[in-house]
């Protein structure tokens, strides 16, 4: 199974990813991801990160293509995933359903939600290193909380992950304090006006 996302890929791209990789191993299943930018600096100490690969073009046979958080298949920029069983698992109005099986929910804040639910759904146990991908997902999609796309069922996702040992002030300054050099210096400009 190869799972990818859109390119300059975000906390919602990379933590969906994370969760289900480490989730579908879990399940005995060889899973690849691949994407066509690398994550940006502040997801870098993810758990399972060092594994994504960055290619342009899939070469390499396989069953099914699970495509995230995108909403058109052209905006991975990879080649070569049509040649397989797309499916598409997104959370964004207007996605194209471009899939052979999508799965669509524009309630849901973020894509990590869905993952979620399918990871409720296999019974595979909620471990630390996939319940910190889903939280960055969310964290990063709400805005810190702070988006309209809020449910009960975003924090009740929340709790389950903090149950499972993340810790999320941890995860939230690690995210946000985990600042590149460029950011620095358009934050000092903004601020020089």
């Amino acid at each position: 199974v190869i799972l990818s996302s859109h390119a300059r890929p975000d906390g919602d791209s990379i933590g969906s990813q994370l969760a289900l990789g480490h989730t579908l191993r879990a399940l005995g299943k060889t899973v690849r991801i691949i994407n066509h930018d690398p994550p940006p600096p502040y997801l870098q100490t993810l758990p399972g990160v060092s594994t994504i690969e960055i290619a342009d073009i899939v070469k390499h046979d396989y069953d099914a293509a699970v495509i995230m958080e995108c909403g058109e298949l052209s905006r991975t920029e990879v080649e070569g995933l049509d040649r397989g069983v797309i499916i598409n698992v997104d959370h964004h109005i207007g996605n194209a359903m471009y899939g052979d099986y999508n799965w669509h929910d524009d309630t849901a804040a973020a894509c990590c939600e869905q993952v979620y639910d399918l990871i409720k759904e296999l019974n595979v146990p909620l471990t630390p290193e996939i319940a910190i991908g889903l939280y960055v997902g969310i964290l990063t999609d709400t805005g810190s909380f702070r988006h309209a796309n809020i449910t009960p069922r975003t924090f009740d996702i929340c709790r389950h992950v903090a149950a499972a040992g993340v810790i999320v002030a941890d995860v939230a300054a690690a995210v946000y304090q985990n600042s590149s050099i460029g950011k620095i210096k358009l934050t000092g400009a903004l601020l020089d006006r």
